[in-house]
C-alpha cells in the first residue's frame, strides 16, 4: 500500500519508519520526496492518488477544517491519519517512537479503510487506540461551492 506523509512529518522520521516499521508490500514516502517545500496539499494530493496512493499522514490539525482541502481529499479517495498537536510539538525522537509504536495498528486501519476515512493518533502518544474521525464531506462541499 502506498502511503505519503505530508511536510509536517520530518523526512528522517519517514526514513526511520521505512527502515524499522513497514511490513512487506508497504511503501511510505514523504511529500518532499516529490515536491518542493510548501507545496499545497491541493496540489500534491490528487497527483499522489492518481499514482495509486491510498493513505496520507499529516500533523496538520486543520486539514479537515478547510472546505477546499476536504473536497480534494474526497475526490482523491485516500484515507488518512491526523497526528495530534501534542505530537507536532514533541521532540523528533518522541514523534518517531510514537509512530513506530502505533505502526502495526496504522497498517491494520489503512488496510481495512474505505476511501475518505480518517483517524487520529492518541494524544498520549504511547498508549490508547487510533480514534476514528467523522468528516462531513457534504457540508464541506457546500462551503467550498460558496467560497469564491
Amino acid at each position: 500500500m502506498k502511503v505519503r506523509a505530508d511536510e509536517h512529518v520530518a523526512p528522517k522520521i519517514v526514513q526511520a519508519l521505512r527502515i524499522v516499521a513497514l511490513s512487506a508490500g508497504w511503501e511510505l514516502t514523504g511529500v518532499r520526496d516529490f515536491h518542493a517545500a510548501r507545496t499545497l496539499d491541493e496540489t500534491w494530493l490528487p497527483r499522489f492518488a492518481s499514482e495509486g496512493g491510498k493513505a496520507i499522514i499529516t500533523a496538520d490539525a486543520n486539514m479537515l477544517k478547510r472546505p477546499h482541502l476536504i473536497a480534494a481529499v474526497q475526490q482523491s479517495g485516500v484515507c488518512g491519519l491526523i497526528l495530534p498537536s501534542v505530537w507536532a510539538q514533541a521532540r523528533r525522537n518522541v514523534q518517531a517512537a510514537s509512530l513506530i509504536r502505533f505502526w502495526p495498528e496504522i497498517e491494520a486501519v489503512f488496510t481495512a479503510a474505505q476511501p475518505g476515512e480518517f483517524w487520529r493518533l492518541p494524544t498520549s502518544l504511547y498508549s490508547g487506540n487510533l480514534e476514528r474521525l467523522r468528516v462531513n464531506y457534504a457540508a464541506a462541499a457546500q462551503a467550498a461551492a460558496q467560497t469564491p
